[in-house]
């Protein structure tokens, strides 16, 4: 398994949105690059998820597709503007093309996903959309922010107020990074 996903674990909207990285805002490098590396992707998720049994280059565009709508979501509420409107369409109609519900278990502040669909990619779909929307139908919403760090970019929820990188690997850089910028600019 790549040591590609070992930042997976944290809300399953935040593990989808962050297969594709973009450090500077504009440059995106495609983690899910083709079939294989969202089989593994898929393998290495901690959240059981419904998993065709092959996937398909095709089935990887349709799932960048739906990744891509859901980062113009999560990028409009971080900088606390309005959801846009073709993103919000295309996250529900996953939703309800899958027939995605959110059940309630057995333990306290657990809740599992559950699909009237048949087809296993459709379902997953709407698995990933109705993260999605429980990400951004949460009341700590507020905490939901976008790493600064040089080459990270990734979405994170914040611990405290005033975090400003998703890990500490990426505040040791950040700081390195400014460090370096300082001495190159003559400050002390």
């Amino acid at each position: 398994m790549k040591s590609t996903w070992t930042w997976l674990g944290d809300h399953l909207a935040l593990d989808f949105v962050n297969t594709v990285v973009c450090s500077d805002g504009t440059t995106r490098q495609e983690l899910w690059d083709g079939p294989e590396a969202m089989e593994e992707w898929l393998e290495a998720e901690p959240e059981s998820l419904p998993a065709p049994a092959a996937v398909s280059a095709d089935d990887v565009g349709g799932l960048r597709r739906l990744r891509d709508h859901a980062l113009e979501l999560l990028d409009a509420a971080v900088r606390e503007q309005e959801l846009p409107g073709d993103s919000v369409e295309a996250i529900n109609a996953a939703v309800v093309a899958a027939g995605t519900a959110r059940v309630l278990t057995h333990r306290a502040r657990s809740s599992t996903v559950v699909t009237t669909s048949t087809d296993p990619l459709r379902e997953l779909r709407g698995h990933l959309a109705a993260a999605v929307v429980d990400l951004l139908g949460r009341e700590d919403l507020a905490n939901l922010a976008r790493c600064g760090a040089p080459g990270c970019g990734q979405y994170y929820h914040r611990s405290r107020p005033n975090q400003r990188w998703c890990s500490p690997g990426c505040g040791n850089r950040a700081r390195v990074d400014r460090h370096r910028h300082r001495r190159l600019n003559g400050e002390q």
